[in-house]
C-alpha cells in the first residue's frame, strides 16, 4: 500500500459530521475537529449536529459499537464558538480504537460514500417583498428552492417571485404592469450570511383601467438579480431578512394612443427594481 493511499484512507474513517444548519456549518465543524482527533485511533461513523435556541443537541453514532449516544452542550449565538464547541464535544465524547491496526483492516468504502450523501443538502423557503421602483411600490410574494450538492458553502437556487401591481397616469387613464419571475442561479453561505446572483425570466402582464377601449398585453423580459440574506438558525428553520436589486437591461414601453386627437403617449419602464423581503426557509438532509 503506498503512502498517498494509507493517509486517504486514514482521513475515510474520520467521523463523517452533519449539521442541519449553516450556524455551526457542517465544514466549520470539521475545519476544527481536525485537529482534535488523531485519525489512527478513530473509529468511523456519524456525527449529528441539530441547532437550538439554547444550544446544540449531538448525536454520535460509531461503527461497530450499535449504539447512539446524544449528548446536549449550551453555547452562545455565534456561529464560530458554535463550531468550536461542537467539536471539542464530539472530539470529547468520541470513541477511539482499540489498536492502530484495526485501521487497515476496516473497509474505507463506507465513510466517503456517507459523507457525500449527507452533503446533499435540501432548503425550501417563502417569504413576502416590497418591490420598489422609480415613483413607486407594490407587494411581492417568494417561493425558493435551493440545492447543495457538495459539502462546501456553494448551492444551486431556483426561485419563483411574483410582484404586484406597479402603475400610474399615462393620457386620460391609467396603465398597470404585472410580473411573474423565474431565477436561476448560485447562492453562496457563510454562518448567517448569504449571497446569491441569478439570471431572471420574466413574464410581464399590462392592463389600462379608464380609456375609451381599455386592453391587456403580456411579453417576456429578461433580466439579472443579485441579493444578500440573513438568517437565524432554529433548528431546522431559520428566519431570514432579504434585500435584493433587479435589473432589466432591455427597454420597454407602455404606449397609448388617442384616435380622437391623434395622439400618442409612452410609458418606458424602470431598468431597475429594489426588493426588501422577509420570510422563513426549512432545511431537509
Amino acid at each position: 500500500m503506498t503512502p498517498a493511499s494509507i493517509v486517504a484512507l486514514l482521513l475515510a474513517l474520520q467521523p463523517v459530521v452533519s449539521s442541519d444548519s449553516n450556524c455551526p456549518s457542517t465544514r466549520d465543524i470539521e475545519d476544527n475537529l481536525s485537529v482534535l482527533l488523531p485519525a489512527s485511533v478513530v473509529r468511523p461513523g456519524t456525527a449529528f449536529v441539530v441547532s437550538r435556541p439554547d444550544g446544540l443537541a449531538i448525536q454520535l453514532r460509531p461503527e461497530g459499537t450499535g449504539e447512539t449516544d446524544e449528548r446536549s452542550i449550551a453555547v452562545g449565538s455565534g456561529c464560530e464558538d458554535r463550531a468550536k464547541a461542537a467539536a471539542v464535544a464530539i472530539a470529547t465524547w468520541w470513541p477511539t480504537r482499540p489498536a492502530a491496526k484495526d485501521v487497515i483492516s476496516e473497509p474505507a468504502e463506507a465513510a466517503p460514500a456517507d459523507r457525500h450523501a449527507r452533503a446533499r443538502t435540501v432548503s425550501v423557503a417563502v417569504g413576502g417583498f416590497a418591490s420598489l421602483i422609480s415613483g413607486g411600490a407594490a407587494p411581492g410574494v417568494r417561493a425558493e428552492a435551493q440545492w447543495a450538492p457538495w459539502a462546501r458553502p456553494l448551492a444551486f437556487r431556483l426561485d419563483l417571485a411574483g410582484t404586484g401591481a406597479h402603475g400610474g397616469a399615462l393620457g386620460p387613464g391609467q396603465v398597470q404592469f404585472r410580473r411573474l419571475a423565474s431565477e436561476v442561479g448560485l447562492a453562496w453561505s457563510r454562518g448567517p450570511l448569504r449571497l446569491d446572483g441569478a439570471g431572471v425570466l420574466g413574464l410581464l402582464f399590462v392592463e389600462g383601467q379608464g380609456y375609451p377601449s381599455n386592453q391587456q398585453s403580456s411579453g417576456i423580459s429578461l433580466g439579472l438579480s443579485a441579493g444578500a440574506r440573513l438568517s437565524w438558525s432554529l433548528g431546522r428553520l431559520a428566519p431570514w431578512l432579504e434585500l435584493r436589486g433587479v435589473g432589466w437591461p432591455q427597454s420597454q414601453r407602455i404606449v397609448v394612443a388617442d384616435s380622437a386627437r391623434g395622439t400618442q403617449s409612452d410609458w418606458t419602464l424602470p431598468h431597475w427594481e429594489l426588493q426588501c423581503g422577509a420570510g422563513i426557509s426549512v432545511s431537509f438532509l
